[in-house]
């Protein structure tokens, strides 16, 4: 398996105009913009840093994943957790936004790649759409499996199903689909793997640290090849601040500290220290 790409397009900040703002489920938004400078470039697993108001308590950026891209347009997919995200979600069309793009690294994918699988716990989905269209534009059979904490908060099915991903839904409090765990309708397909038709998948990935400590932990065990966002905090987006670094290990059997926003935010599973 080739190991994720660090090749970059150049970087872009920019004022952009709001499209459209709307709500995609509970407390969670779909933002679309006109960034053409950002859309040529832009890569599946990438991010912008947006800077959302210029009052004092707002003046740190905030990290969102391009989630998909339609001509000179893109969208993000964002979860409303804080003042930042709370006063985004009250924006609306013709508001300004300051933006800066596309950043970090991407997902790769293996040549003649003939299946593969994207997790995606809670707004982690975020991170797999728009690599789940490249996959399904190479004809790579894909399945998607979206984890939620329940039916009101569930993200991107319809998203995934318009471009042919196979769903499976778990939640937490059973109220749609699985009952548990996204995890645990992995294990239940990697178990099977003749059933799902699935040959030499990959294992794609983003979501709470905890799920993506499983689903390495799965799909080791089963010797599936993964990648996988990293949502660490970001304060600058530049590799300047050190402030949202992970355990990665080196080729010596030591370890070092990378930057998810410069070295990531995409990794392989096998090299991260959980």
């Amino acid at each position: 398996m080739p190991t994720v790409t660090s090749e970059r397009p150049k970087k872009f900040d920019l004022v952009t105009k709001i499209l459209a703002n709307e709500q995609a489920a509970q407390d969670h938004y779909l933002l679309r913009c006109e960034c053409p400078e950002i859309a040529e470039g832009a890569l599946p697993g990438q991010f912008i840093h947006v800077l959302i108001s210029d009052a004092s308590a707002l003046l740190l950026r905030r990290p969102f994943t391009i989630y998909s891209v339609e001509g000179d347009q893109i969208t993000i997919l964002y979860q409303r957790v804080g003042a930042g995200t709370d006063t985004l979600s009250h924006l609306g069309r013709g508001d300004s936004l300051h933006v800066m793009g596309p950043l970090g690294n991407n997902f790769s994918i293996p040549p003649n790649l003939d299946s593969a699988i994207i997790v995606g716990g809670g707004a982690g989905i975020a991170s797999l759409m728009l690599h789940a269209a490249a996959l399904r534009k190479l004809g790579t059979r894909t399945l998607g499996l979206v984890g939620s904490i329940n039916a009101a908060r569930l993200l991107s099915v319809a998203d995934l199903e318009a471009i042919e991903v196979e769903t499976h839904i778990s939640t937490d409090d059973g109220s749609i689909g699985h009952h548990g765990f996204v995890t645990e309708i992995l294990t239940q397909i990697l178990e099977q793997p003749q059933v799902y038709e699935l040959h030499n998948p990959v294992t794609y990935a983003c979501g709470p640290y905890g799920m993506l400590r499983a689903v390495a932990k799965i799909s080791r065990k089963f010797r599936v090849p993964m990648q996988l966002a990293m949502e660490n905090r970001m304060g600058c987006a530049m590799g300047v601040c050190l402030g949202c670094v992970c355990k990665v290990r080196t080729p010596d059997g030591g370890f070092e500290y990378q930057r998810v926003c410069t070295e990531g935010p995409v990794f392989d599973a096998e090299d991260i220290v959980w």
